[in-house]
């Protein structure tokens, strides 16, 4: 369902009206709030986890003698830049790649460096990356991240989100229609059906998480 069909299905679905909306924008009343609560339930949705369907990756080339990065004035990432994946940052030199170790800001030194090739990289409380050498050359650098939350805008803006889980953002927002009409039975049942979709969600839109295998004693 586009951005459209899910305010038209929430108001319909919630008896706020039988006729449901025509379009997304210049909306009063119940209208309005219909395509406000959508949005902000698609926005909470994609807050709650490091989902897969927000993955992205980014690349980008060093510059000689530049220490620092900033996701969005150096990197100019589209879409921006919410989250870094740590493990992913890979370093590229004369066609041979490696990956670069993180090391957290609390434990990174804050002397001035010598120039030379990076071999790690922190992230400052800014959200910028930084070097642990000011780069001596070009090097082409490459990493994973987690983009910022898709905001809905125009009728038919399509959520990042796989179609089979569209429900959850119609059932979260009905939760914001219960609150509104002090209705804690349709509150209760919106919040048991989008439960049953975030889990469901959880299999397929998150990491899987694997344990190292132990010898047998």
């Amino acid at each position: 369902m586009n951005y459209l069909a899910l305010c038209d299905k929430l108001l319909i679905e919630t008896g706020l009206s039988d006729q449901g909306v025509t379009s997304v924008v210049s909306q009063t009343g119940l209208n309005r709030k219909s395509v406000d609560w959508i949005n902000r339930a698609w926005v909470e949705i994609q807050n709650l986890n490091d989902w897969s369907f927000l993955w992205q990756t980014g690349s980008f080339d060093t510059v000689d003698g530049q220490q620092n990065y900033d996701p969005v004035i150096n990197l100019a990432l589209s879409p921006t830049l919410n989250k870094w994946v740590t493990g992913s940052v890979r370093i590229t030199d004369n066609g041979q790649t490696g990956y670069l170790t993180y090391v957290p800001w609390v434990s990174w030194s804050r002397t001035t460096f010598s120039s030379g090739k990076p071999t790690s990289f922190t992230l400052r409380p800014d959200n910028k990356l930084s070097f642990n050498t000011l780069p001596d050359a070009v090097y082409g650098i490459s990493f994973d991240y987690y983009r910022t939350p898709q905001q809905l805008s125009a009728n038919t803006d399509e959520l990042l989100l796989p179609e089979q889980f569209h429900d959850a953002v119609l059932y979260k927002a009905i939760l914001y229609v219960a609150a509104e009409q002090d209705a804690p039975e349709l509150y209760q049942d919106a919040q048991a059906q989008l439960n049953i979709r975030l889990s469901a969600m959880g299999v397929t839109e998150l990491p899987t998480i694997t344990l190292a295998e132990r010898p047998v004693a």
